[in-house]
């Protein structure tokens, strides 16, 4: 499953950066979940299931994305790093297509890492300025002074399992480290504890390959990309390895992350779940977005303790969100603007009937 890619990038990943560039002709149908919203009043212990149906389509256009760029700043990468500052906006702005995305920047070296250099973001200024204020360590701008020895190998490892447990990754996000080096990782960590972090978080490795660091990436489950160091091949493979990790898929799933806790408890089962089978709550099979596909669930809110909940639900894609539903229990009704002003008319209308005739 993981291998080495080379350029140009997919198909399909060029069309979603051409679409967030204003460059496509129509807009792509999204991944969805019907109905979009519900309400209802419920007192305490009692239940209502509703049929929820999820499209997952050949692009994804709202799901949840975090990412981590991190770069190896030793002497040898300072054309690489050049390559990413000056493209560093054209990928966020071709990633943005994919739904909300939020960024963040860290770094390594040898002896020392730095895994998260900025806060994650969903200010592309702020991630394009972390990444600007990057250097080699040789390139006097700052990073010599102790932070590199030789040139390889480097911390990689112990800058992706930092990275890992210190980004404040979103609830149910796609979550990505994009690694771009030239050299092989320098223990300690070892391939086996890197790998029990990435899978506790549930955060996917990718290597943007400047030189020799496929064997490292592969050994804890990630895929490579090659690249040199121009800019526009630097943002087409961080491009081409996020979005094909979209194009196959095994679960899906509806659930609320227990964001409608402590008031209303979700459950759900699984109905429908189009060429593979429903297992408990899952739809579990080899699916890929070659044509959009609907999955059926019944999801039962139960009252388990008094108070407004308004929530959302969400459909889950190997277990990461690619749909959002809002949900609303004993809420207070409140008319929305457009009502509002409808009804205002109606009550102008009235009251010009009535005064037509008095006369």
């Amino acid at each position: 499953m993981f291998r080495t890619r080379s350029l140009p990038a997919l198909r399909w990943a060029k069309a979603i950066a051409a679409g967030a560039l204003g460059l496509a002709a129509t807009v792509a149908n999204a991944d969805s979940i019907s109905p979009t919203s519900y309400a209802a009043d419920l007192g305490v212990g009692d239940s209502v299931t509703v049929r929820k149906t999820v499209t997952v389509t050949s692009e994804p256009t709202t799901a949840v994305v975090d990412v981590v760029f991190l770069f190896d700043i030793t002497g040898s990468m300072g054309g690489a790093i050049a390559g990413a500052k000056a493209s560093a906006a054209s990928i966020l702005t071709s990633l943005s297509s994919l739904g909300s995305v939020q960024s963040s920047t860290g770094w390594y070296a040898d002896p020392t890492f730095d895994g998260t250099k900025s806060p994650m973001t969903g200010t592309n200024a702020v991630t394009i300025a972390a990444i600007n204020s990057l250097g080699a360590c040789d390139s006097g701008s700052g990073f010599d002074g102790g932070l590199c020895g030789g040139d390889t190998p480097e911390k990689m490892y112990a800058g992706i399992v930092d990275a890992t447990n210190s980004t404040a990754w979103r609830d149910g996000s796609n979550r990505f480290i994009i690694v771009l080096g030239d050299a092989a990782n320098k223990p300690p960590p070892d391939a086996a504890v890197t790998n029990a972090a990435l899978t506790d978080k549930d955060v996917e490795v990718i290597g943007i390959n400047f030189g020799a660091i496929g064997p490292s990436i592969t050994a804890v489950g990630g895929t490579t990309y090659a690249s040199s160091t121009s800019p526009d091949d630097i943002a087409d493979a961080i491009i081409e390895g996020i979005t094909s990790t979209f194009e196959e898929y095994s679960t899906v799933t509806v659930n609320d992350l227990n964001s409608g806790m402590p008031e209303i408890g979700v459950s759900t089962v699984c109905v429908s779940a189009n060429i593979g089978a429903c297992v408990g709550p899952n739809a579990v099979g080899e699916y890929d977005r070659s044509v959009d596909r609907t999955f059926e669930f019944d999801v039962t809110f139960t009252r388990l303790a008094l108070g407004e909940a308004s929530f959302n639900t969400f459909a889950l894609v190997d277990r990461s969100i690619v749909a959002t539903e809002a949900d609303c229990f004993d809420c207070r009704k409140v008319p929305e603007p457009g009502t509002l002003g409808l009804l205002a008319a109606g009550l102008f209308g009235l009251s010009a009937l009535r005064r037509r005739r008095v006369d």
